[in-house]
This record gives structure tokens, C-alpha cells and sequence, in this order.
């Protein structure tokens, strides 16, 4: 305990030299206050947290005159001033919340005139963990000044997250009259945000579960665990579902009728739905991780060309010595020449490894005519030769 005091007293020994106001050396004015209520403190500290203030402490004027010099900040209120300073003699860097909550905008543009990138990052988060509808706009116009991507892009979200009430506000009127500029840019986020809520309706009502009209249910689980869904929706991503659809049963049915899906599981399920409710044609990357394979067999079964198309592309890419035997069998079913070649090339590559392992011997056991294929292939490769003396093959 005594050894942490002693460090408190060592590490703060600025902060106390200040507060006794020993052989200051300079005043700190405000703009709005008069030289009676300047700030005495020592030009080391300044220059030692701020490039810019050191560079006017070396100034001639400052140099040459035999009296205290005022620094005067014309831009800060005297309480603003006070902040700074005490941020200036800081023992960890740190500032206060209360004065970040009191002066934050007036700090930011201090730290950036006077070039203190530390108490700018100190401001710049605790402006967008602050962010809220009421404020957006004001930080918004603050990150232009200079430009703070970060600031912006924060303001820029919370803006998008709460066009509907901010757009209907007093601020954003004089908001416009201001900056005309970046109102265009708010527009076309409230545009962009009406397409995303038009195109996203979809999958909004199936969130909401409005007027249903199909259930679901996976291989694997019982009638309770169906999943609500539009035949609409369906019958526009797969023929072959809406050809199920289309079906006599379906439509004298006058109850809600149940698809099994029953080579799937109930997540692989889900994750399907999931894709057919999708705005723009993607897949959650955890989804094809966890599924891909299923998914891949039930985009072929079920007719879904751009499903086939994207787990193809994940399937390639995450090829391996562990997974090509199983990922060369999938792209039998049916044949897929760009799966089946890019397999096959990884198999080929990784022979030594993948013919000593368990899995290959399963896989022969399961596909001898795949495995004659992968043999015929090793033993043409130019540098494989057969030992005369033990009858193995060498590569």
C-alpha cells in the first residue's frame, strides 16, 4: 500500500506543482473571460502533451519577454479551458466524465487544433457510445471537422437506424439550410433505408408469421417442430417445390398441409428456409459451415441453381486433405465437373497423406469405382515408380 501511495505521490508530482501554482510560467486565457481569470501553468506540461502549443512557446514572443505571457484560447469558455488544462496535467491520460459529458464537443476541437490525438480518441468514443437520435445530426456535422471516419461512420448509422424521427424534426430543418451537402447524403440513406425495408418484407412477415400457409418438418423431428412458411415464397425459389404445391392434395387440402423435408435435419431445415426468405441472394457464411453439405444435396433435389452454386463455392474453397474424399463423393451426386475436378486435384496433391488414412480406406470400401479412378491417377503421375526390390511405389 505504501509503495502504491509512494508511486501516486512520484507520478503525480506535476499535478501537485500546478495545483500549488509553483513557478508557473505562462497564462491561460479563454476567449469569453478576461485576464484576471487566466489559467496559470507551466510551459513544459504544454509542450510536452500538445506539438502546437510547444510550437508557440518557442515563438520569439514568448522567448524574449520577461513578464508571464498569455496564451488566449478564443475558441474555449473558460470552464472549457479548465477541462483542458486538467487533462493536460492528467497522471494516466485519463479525463474525467463529467467533463466529457460537459464540454466533449469543445474538447474534440481543442485536441484537434492543438494537435492531442490522445484526447481526441478519449472524445471521439465517448461521442458514439453517446449517440442517440437527438444528437446524430450535431456529431455528424462534428466528424467533418476535420473528417473522423469513424465519428462518421457512427453518426451515419444512428442517423439510418432513426431516419423516420429524425427527418421530422426541427434540427434537421436547419440541419438541410446548413449543410445541403451532407443532407444529400442523408437522403439517399433514407432511401436506401425505405428499399431495404420494401425488399425486405419478405422476410419480415415470415418473422411475423402472417397468414402461413405451409409447414415444414425435417427428416429428424416430430409434428411440433414444423416450421411456418409461405407457399408463394417456396414455389418462387424451387420448381420442384412448386410443383409439391401445384399437387392435388395441396390445394383440396382446406387445412395447413406439411412438406417433409425428410433426408434433412431440423437446423439444416431452418438454415434452408432461412436462404429462401433471403433479400439478396446470400447466405449467412455460419450457415454454409455448418450445413454445406446438406444444403448442397437439397438445392440439387429441390432445383435451386444459385443455392448449388454458392455451397460449390464454399466447398472449393475450404478444400482440404481431411475433407476432399468426402467432397470429391458429393460431387457425384449428381455429377458436378468444377467440384468433382477441384476435389479430385486436392486428392492428388495430398495422395500421400489421404491413402494412409482411415477415411480412404472407408471410401474404397464405399466407392471402389471412384477409388480405381484415384489410383489410375496416382500411378500415372511422372515422378511415382515402383521399387524393384520391395514392389512399393516411390514419390
Amino acid at each position: 500500500m505504501a509503495t502504491q501511495s509512494n508511486k501516486d505521490i512520484f507520478l503525480g508530482g506535476l499535478r501537485t506543482l500546478f495545483e500549488e501554482q509553483w513557478q508557473v510560467d505562462v497564462l491561460l486565457k479563454a476567449g469569453n473571460s478576461d485576464e484576471r481569470a487566466a489559467i496559470s501553468a507551466h510551459k513544459l506540461v504544454l509542450a510536452s502533451r500538445s506539438m502546437v502549443l510547444k510550437k508557440m512557446m518557442e515563438s520569439d514572443e514568448l522567448k524574449s519577454s520577461s513578464k508571464l505571457e498569455t496564451v488566449t484560447f478564443s475558441e474555449m469558455k473558460h470552464e472549457e479551458l479548465e477541462a483542458l488544462v486538467e487533462f493536460m496535467y492528467s497522471v494516466d491520460g485519463s479525463i474525467s466524465s463529467e467533463s466529457l459529458k460537459k464540454h466533449v464537443r469543445s474538447l474534440y476541437l481543442a485536441a484537434d487544433k492543438y494537435e492531442i490525438p490522445h484526447l481526441r480518441d478519449l472524445c471521439r468514443k465517448h461521442l458514439i457510445s453517446s449517440l442517440n437520435s437527438s444528437n446524430a445530426l450535431n456529431i455528424l456535422e462534428l466528424a467533418q471537422i476535420p473528417f473522423d471516419k469513424a465519428l462518421n461512420d457512427a453518426a451515419f448509422t444512428t442517423i439510418k437506424n432513426n431516419i423516420s424521427s429524425i427527418a421530422s424534426s426541427a434540427e434537421f430543418k436547419l440541419f438541410v439550410v446548413n449543410h445541403p451537402d451532407l443532407s444529400v447524403l442523408v437522403f439517399a440513406m433514407a432511401t436506401q433505408n425505405n428499399k431495404e425495408i420494401f425488399l425486405g418484407g419478405l422476410k419480415k412477415l415470415f418473422k411475423e408469421q402472417w397468414q402461413a400457409d405451409v409447414l415444414l418438418k425435417a427428416g429428424n423431428s416430430d409434428k411440433g417442430a414444423t416450421i411456418s412458411a409461405h407457399k408463394l415464397v417456396l414455389a418462387s425459389r424451387s420448381v420442384v417445390l412448386k410443383k409439391i404445391m401445384e399437387s392435388d392434395e395441396f390445394k383440396a387440402s382446406s387445412k395447413l398441409e406439411t412438406v417433409t423435408f425428410s433426408e434433412m435435419k431440423h437446423e439444416e431445415l431452418e438454415a434452408l428456409v432461412e436462404f429462401m426468405y433471403c433479400v439478396d441472394g446470400c447466405i449467412c457464411l455460419e450457415s454454409l459451415k455448418k450445413h454445406v453439405g446438406s444444403l448442397y444435396l437439397a438445392a440439387d433435389k429441390y432445383d435451386i441453381p444459385h443455392l448449388r452454386d454458392l455451397c460449390r463455392k464454399h466447398l472449393i474453397s475450404s478444400l482440404n486433405s481431411s475433407n476432399a474424399l468426402n467432397t470429391f463423393e458429393l460431387a457425384q451426386i449428381p455429377f458436378d465437373k468444377a467440384l468433382n475436378d477441384a476435389a479430385f486435384t486436392t486428392i492428388k496433391n495430398n495422395i500421400s497423406t489421404i491413402a494412409n488414412s482411415a477415411e480412404f480406406k472407408l471410401f474404397v470400401v464405399n466407392n471402389p469405382y471412384l477409388s480405381v479412378e484415384i489410383m489410375k491417377a496416382f500411378l500415372v503421375q511422372p515422378n511415382n515408380y515402383c521399387c524393384g526390390y520391395c514392389g512399393k511405389y516411390r514419390y
